[in-house]
This record gives C-alpha cells, sequence and structure tokens, in this order.
C-alpha cells in the first residue's frame, strides 16, 4: 500500500537543489531524538535544590512529586515514553505499508524494511514534549520541546523515511499515552519515589565501601 501517491513522487523529486536544507533534516531527523536521553539525565542528576530555585515547577502535580522534582519528572516522562511506544507498536499490528524508500522514491535516508506506520522517532519525541508542555508553569521549555518534536516529524517525512500519515500516527499514540500515564500519575510518582529510595540506598552502602 502506497498512502502517498503522485503527489509523493514529485515531493522527492523537489529534494534536489537544497543541499543544505537536507543536511539540516538529516540531521533533525536522525540525531534530535538523542536530545531525550540527554535531558532525562540532566533532570535526574540536578534535582533537589538546583531544580527547585529553577522557577520550573510541575504545578498539576503537587500532591505527588517529592522534593527530588528532577527525578520524579525524569522518571514520569521515561514512563510516558515507554507507554506511547506500546501504544504504537499496537497501532502498527493494525494498520501498515511501506517506507517510502522501499516502494522506489528517491529519499534522502535509506533504512531497513519496516512498517512504516507509526513513525517510532516522532512517537519518543512527541511523548517527551506532551509532559515538558502541560505538566510545567513555565510554557516556554514546553513550546520548544513541541517545536523540535514537529521539526523531528517533518524531517521523518522529508527525508524519506515516513509519510505524513506515520506522523499524525505517532502524535496520536503519543497524546494517548500521555493521557493515561496522567490517569495513573498517583501511581507513576510511587514508583518514581522507589526508583529515587533504590537509588539512595545504593549510594549509601557505595559510600560505605569506600
Amino acid at each position: 500500500m502506497n498512502p502517498g501517491g503522485h503527489h509523493v513522487l514529485q515531493f522527492y523529486a523537489g529534494h534536489t537543489g537544497t543541499p543544505l536544507l537536507n543536511e539540516l533534516m538529516v540531521f533533525a531527523a536522525e540525531k534530535l531524538v538523542y536530545l531525550i536521553p540527554v535531558t532525562l539525565l540532566y533532570l535526574w542528576l540536578t534535582s533537589g535544590a538546583e531544580q527547585a530555585d529553577s522557577g520550573v515547577r510541575m504545578a498539576l502535580f503537587t500532591p505527588w512529586f517529592t522534593t527530588e522534582k528532577g527525578k520524579s519528572k525524569s522518571v514520569f516522562i521515561f514512563v510516558t515514553i515507554v507507554v506511547s511506544l506500546i501504544i504504537s507498536y499496537v497501532m502498527g499490528q493494525f494498520y501498515s505499508h511501506p517506507a517510502p524508500y522501499m516502494v522506489g522514491y528517491e529519499t534522502l535516508l535509506v533504512d531497513a524494511p519496516e512498517n512504516s506506520f507509526p513513525s517510532q522517532h516522532t512517537t519518543v519525541v512527541f511523548a517527551f514534549a506532551w509532559p515538558v508542555f502541560y505538566l510545567q508553569n513555565r510554557k516556554r521549555a514546553g513550546l520548544v520541546a513541541l517545536g523540535l518534536a514537529s521539526l523531528v516529524g517533518v524531517s521523518r517525512v522529508y527525508v524519506g523515511v515516513h509519510y505524513p500519515i506515520d506522523i499524525v500516527g505517532a502524535v496520536g499514540a503519543s497524546l494517548l499515552g500521555f493521557t493515561l500515564v496522567y490517569a495513573v500519575r498517583g501511581l507513576v510518582m510511587d514508583f518514581a519515589n522507589l526508583c529515587i529510595r533504590t537509588e539512595n540506598r545504593l549510594m549509601t552502602a557505595l559510600f560505605r565501601e569506600l
């Protein structure tokens, strides 16, 4: 099944003559997703007083968050990403089509043969962006996250590894994932607290050995 048709052929034919834009789109399609583990690690390592003083707070979650706000946020976002990826995988079992590069289009990127629907990269970046946008008093970081997620979605189409319908499906999967995690946020925060306590015990034991 080809969800793009003749218009997609014209779109990819228009890539020639824009080398700088092509390079930027390839970078966005492949590399921007790596900002997410870096950000989660930053949130985990800079929790406590630094996070409290930064003014970045999750107002909707005040009853559930511990004083280790950065770590709690990191766990919440991570769980949202995992749940969204599971939803994305299930969606792909009910509907599938080959990626543009698999059906003869001249694309900027070629990957292993796979079901193109929905885009896993886009699912991940939007599953990261929704919590950042909705759960903070200050929306600037959330708007930046949504902007970068949108750029990833557009770039995945531009370089030829997905169709627009794959991006729409990914956004839907991430929204549903965020909604489900938010609905059970108390349990997620209990899990976050467990992770924090476990880390504290491990660090205490390590320093005793040293």
